[in-house]
């Protein structure tokens, strides 16, 4: 979980960024609202569709707008010690007593009414997230999201922490993977073999989202797990990508199924190691993000193979995050930065291989954070 000085941090930094005349920020995109807030719903609890709005006044309290539901099932919920939140203000949305209202409407109305109480008139926010009702009183809004979206590219330490935490779940599938995968079993029933696995080690409720495919869905470059029973020979593309306490770890690796690959797919695995390789010297601050595509297609040229998608690109709150590692990108990677690499070739008889790692962008290079073994055996 992020941490309060974390959070500190960050709400100082954004203030910094309002101008003069702007009152106060009202923040309600959820990513955001933990960002900023340290405010987190579990994802698989009756609050998963519960709102929240974050008000950070210039020069006065950060308050939190939620229901009294959603307040009371958070991971770490305001006021905690973890919390950077002066004051929580709860609508109430269902008491057991009373029929339930408008969920998301009594939230609003309790942001507009403090609103129009503080004679708020001038306030950023996040335009396109915005409900009306909630600012209605409000005479002009100025976009921050593009703010906070920059500000989200360079990790603050409890961040890497948080992403840390999602790698080591993610690692914990793939240290199982090869001991579930059987010939025969369906990719969602291996999907749910997977899952009991990694939760012990999250120690807390998360999303594992994912490419799982084999045969010719890994040849199409993979999608969610689905009711294709798992053939003998087959190429499985495992590309986890956990959500744990809204941060991602995002790692891949290829498996045969029954543990004997052919050589036309122990060479296919070689070249995109390869590739990876190279791609994987390129990492360090000043890189233009396109070298690191750039690098990878001349692996596979030299092959005849071809790169079909991205080399990777950065995680955080998001998936993908900004910057994408894409061939017409005209960024520059930063220290602070945790990027993802992931060459992959696809559209063979036995399916397709991708390969990938996470890595925090240091000042004199890179620390890889993920650690996870690379075979197709």
């Amino acid at each position: 979980m992020l941490t309060r000085e974390g959070a500190r941090e960050r709400l100082s930094r954004f203030r910094e960024t309002l101008g003069g005349d702007i009152e106060a920020a009202l923040i309600c995109r959820p990513e955001h609202l933990l960002y900023l807030g340290n405010f987190y719903p579990l994802p698989n609890s009756l609050n998963l569709h519960g709102s929240g709005y974050l008000l950070i006044e210039r020069d006065g309290p950060c308050t939190l707008f939620t229901d009294n539901w959603l307040a009371g099932d958070a991971v770490e919920a305001p006021p905690e010690d973890s919390s950077p939140v002066d004051l929580v203000l709860s609508a109430t949305w269902y008491d057991c007593v009373k029929p339930a209202v408008s969920r998301a409407g009594a939230v609003a109305s309790l942001v507009n009414e403090t609103l129009e109480k503080k004679k708020i008139g001038r306030l950023a926010a996040e335009t396109s997230f915005l409900p009306r009702q909630a600012a209605a009183c409000v005479d002009s809004v100025i976009d921050c999201e593009p703010t906070l979206l920059s500000m989200r590219e360079r990790k603050y330490p409890d961040e890497i922490e948080a992403i840390r935490k999602g790698v080591r779940t993610a690692e914990e599938v793939h240290s199982a993977s090869r001991e579930l995968l059987e010939p025969g079993l369906r990719e969602i029933d291996y999907y749910a073999q997977l899952v009991a696995r990694a939760t012990s080690e999250a120690e807390t409720p998360f999303v594992m989202m994912c490419d799982l495919a084999s045969g010719e869905r890994a040849a199409g470059g993979g999608g969610a797990p689905g009711k294709r029973v798992i053939d003998e020979g087959d190429l499985v593309i495992l590309d986890i990508f956990p959500y744990v306490e809204g941060y991602r770890g995002d790692i891949t690796n290829t498996l045969v199924a029954g543990g004997n690959p052919t050589s036309e797919q122990a060479d296919l695995f070689a070249l995109v190691a390869s590739s990876l390789e190279k791609a994987e010297a390129l990492l360090r601050p000043g890189t233009p993000a396109a070298a690191f595509s750039e690098a990878i297609i001349e692996t596979f040229s030299a092959a005849g193979e071809e790169l079909v998608h991205h080399a990777g690109h950065a995680i955080g709150l998001g998936h993908p995050e900004a910057p994408e590692l894409v061939l017409e990108s005209d960024r520059i990677i930063e220290s602070g930065m945790v990027l993802t690499l992931e060459p992959g070739v696809y559209g063979k008889p036995s399916g397709g291989i991708r390969l990938e790692h996470d890595y925090l962008i240091t000042d004199e290079g890179f620390e890889r954070l993920s650690n996870h073994e690379l075979g197709l055996a």
